[in-house]
This record gives structure tokens, C-alpha cells and sequence, in this order.
């Protein structure tokens, strides 16, 4: 008996969970899918390398050279002359270089971190538009079902009136032909459903919509704070940081080479060591520099276009999700008075037909006009919905 009420218990633990699935949770594992976002965080680990680099001791790892050289004693046993050396080489940083390598570390760090967040902002867009669409869908599988009950209760009522001999049989053809056209709808409407509901399930891996997918419009808005700008900035500051980098490294790290030499005269003679000190100074060359200035200035130039271009799409987005956003609403109240007089002309339609006062064609008039009023209602009411998560989209919010 434990055991029965326990396995009841975990199985009303997992509906629970599965039903508190929200949308900002499928937002994150759609986020978890997408490559891009993870190769960017993925990245932000190789800007972590390089700001550990700029701050190792030496700019580039020492390096030991070991040699010997000896004269051939099977030609000539008389000379017995040989030589050993030792040597360690550690490249030092010049002034500035430590300190730029480090800045530009720490930028592209920033710059892959807040880049991936603009990537799932761009996700949670995708999220969005799927999430809506599948509900467009689900909502004329919703209506395709009410027309073919609409369609059977008046084909039910032509039959029973038939057997009465109060209508024509034509009467009741016309209403099975209805009946069956209405079925069709909804089997097209029910394979649209499931189509968009697998591309759904791809994006997220969720197996259904989150019980409450609905969004409230913002309404401080503040675009300065947009993902997009916040990363292409941030792209501006590591492209600047570049820039730096490639002024401070016109030469390659000068580096200092302590070497001991030991050697003999004879094969009997004593050793004779010599301490040496060397000093390498790599010249700095237009060759070498020109090409690396260049290039570091060329991304830094394309950076700070882009980003005037974004500020430009930024604000022309927001701006045609708002004006989406009122006519969604202004064809949503339009919908609803639509739907309130064609539901009340099929009612008094049928009405009619049941007194005998209504020709039957009248009735198949109206129920058309009304099943497709229906549909505008149900288009329209997901519109202002989805009107609503494109605004908070352009605004830059996550759900």
C-alpha cells in the first residue's frame, strides 16, 4: 500500500513539473541547442587563456639550448680539444605590451560574453515567432472543430426534418457536403498543427507549449540597454583594444640569454668555463608592423559602422513592432464585432430554417460567414498576442 501511494506521489511530482514549464524555460534549452550561443560562451574560456597569458612573467616561454663540439682524436690523438655549452633564453615584455595584452584579453572576454547574450536574445525571437505560429495553429484546429460540430448538428436537424418531408433532399446533400468539407479543413488544419508543433519540438525539445505563453507589453523601454548594442560595443571596445595591441607589438619580445661555455685545449687539459650574457633586440619594420596596424584598424572601422547601423535597425524595429502592435489591436476589436453579427446571423438563420422562413442555402451562407469570422477572431486574437512578444522582442526583453 506504501509503495502504491508513493508511486502516485512521484507521478503527481512529475505532472507538476511538466506542467510549470514556462516559456523563458524554453527559451534557455532552446539557447542550450544553438550553436552559435554556445561556440561565443565557449569562446569567452579562449579570452580567459590569453588574459592568463598576459599575465604569465615572460610574453613567450624561455628556451634552453644544450651543444658540445669535440675534434676528431682518430686522426690526430695529439689534439684533444672539446667544448660543451649551455644556454637558457627568457623573452621579457617591453613597456606597455603586458598591460595592452591584458586589456584586450579581458575585452574579448567581454565582448564573447555579451555577444552570447545577444545570441539568446536572438533565440528567444525564434522562440517566440514558433511558439505563436504553433498556437495560430492550434487555434484553427480549434475552429476547423467547431465548424464540422456546427456542420453535423445541421445536417442531424436537415435529416430529421427530411424524414417530416418538411425539406428536399437536396437540402440534405448540400448539408453533408458541408459536413465533409468541414472535416477535410480540420484534418488540414490538425497536420498544419502537427508540423509546426515538431518544429517546435527541433527548436526547444519540448514535446508541447508552455501552459502560459502570453506576454504584457513594457512599457518603459530603454534601447540604450538593448542586447544588440550592449554587444556590438562591446565588439567596438575589443577592436579598439586590437588596435592597441598591434601599436604596442611593433617588435618582437626582446629576450635575454645567459650561456656557460666549458673547454679544453688538450684531452688531458683542465676545463675552462666562460660565462656569457647576450642580449637580442628584434628591430621594429614597416614590413612587419604596416600590415598588422592595418588590419586591427580595418576591424575596428567595421566594428564602429556596424554599430551605427544596428542603432538604426535597433530603433526601426522597435518602431514597426509598435506600430504592429495598435494595428493588431485595432483589427482585433474589428474581428470581435465581426464575429458577434455573423454568430447572431447564423443563429437567427437557423432560427428561420427551423420556422420554415429561411431558405437552407441562407443557413450555408451564414455559417460560412461566420466560420470565417471565426477564424479572423482567432487569427486576430494570437496576432495581438504574438504583436505583443515581437514588441518586447524589439525592445530587447527576454520572456
Amino acid at each position: 500500500m506504501r509503495s502504491h501511494w508513493w508511486a502516485v506521489l512521484v507521478t503527481a511530482v512529475s505532472v507538476s513539473a511538466q506542467a510549470e514549464v514556462t516559456l523563458r524555460d524554453a527559451v534557455e534549452r532552446a539557447t542550450a541547442r544553438s550553436p552559435e550561443t554556445q561556440g561565443l560562451r565557449a569562446r569567452i574560456e579562449e579570452a580567459r587563456a590569453r588574459e592568463f597569458a598576459a599575465r604569465s612573467f615572460t610574453p613567450a616561454p624561455p628556451s634552453a639550448i644544450v651543444g658540445t663540439r669535440r675534434d676528431n682524436t682518430l686522426v690526430d690523438p695529439q689534439r684533444g680539444t672539446s667544448e660543451y655549452e649551455a644556454e637558457i633564453e627568457v623573452p621579457f615584455w617591453l613597456p606597455g605590451q603586458k598591460a595592452a595584452a591584458g586589456t584586450s584579453a579581458r575585452a574579448q572576454e567581454n565582448s564573447f560574453r555579451l555577444g552570447s547574450e545577444a545570441a539568446a536574445w536572438s533565440v528567444a525571437g525564434a522562440v517566440r515567432e514558433q511558439v505563436w505560429s504553433t498556437a495560430l495553429e492550434s487555434s484553427e484546429v480549434a475552429v476547423a472543430r467547431r465548424r464540422v460540430d456546427t456542420a453535423l448538428a445541421i445536417e442531424a436537424d436537415v435529416a430529421k426534418r427530411l424524414k417530416g418531408g418538411e425539406v428536399a433532399r437536396g437540402d440534405l446533400l448540400q448539408a453533408q457536403g458541408e459536413a465533409l468539407s468541414a472535416r477535410t479543413t480540420l484534418a488540414d488544419a490538425e497536420l498544419r498543427y502537427r508540423r509546426a508543433l515538431a518544429v517546435w519540438t527541433a527548436l526547444t525539445g519540448l514535446d508541447a507549449l508552455p501552459d502560459s505563453i502570453d506576454e504584457t507589453a513594457v512599457t518603459a523601454v530603454d534601447l540604450d540597454r538593448h542586447p544588440r548594442l550592449i554587444a556590438v560595443a562591446a565588439s567596438v571596445a575589443a577592436a579598439r583594444a586590437e588596435v592597441q595591441v598591434a601599436n604596442e607589438f611593433r617588435r618582437d619580445p626582446p629576450s635575454l640569454a645567459l650561456q656557460n661555455r666549458a673547454d679544453r685545449d688538450t684531452s688531458t687539459g683542465d676545463y675552462r668555463n666562460t660565462l656569457r650574457l647576450n642580449v637580442r633586440i628584434p628591430f621594429a619594420t614597416d614590413a612587419r608592423n604596416r600590415p598588422r596596424i592595418a588590419a586591427s584598424q580595418a576591424v575596428l572601422t567595421q566594428a564602429m559602422v556596424l554599430e551605427q547601423r544596428e542603432r538604426a535597425f535597433v530603433a526601426a524595429d522597435f518602431e514597426a513592432a509598435r506600430l504592429g502592435l495598435e494595428t493588431a489591436l485595432a483589427q482585433l476589436e474589428r474581428a470581435r464585432a465581426r464575429d458577434a453579427n455573423d454568430r447572431e446571423a447564423l443563429r437567427l438563420a437557423r432560427r428561420g430554417f427551423a420556422l420554415g422562413e429561411t431558405q437552407f442555402v441562407v443557413v450555408l451562407l451564414t455559417l460560412t460567414r461566420a466560420v470565417e469570422s471565426d477564424l479572423a477572431l482567432a487569427r486576430a486574437d494570437v496576432g495581438v498576442k504574438l504583436a505583443r512578444a515581437r514588441y518586447n522582442q524589439a525592445a530587447g526583453l527576454l520572456p
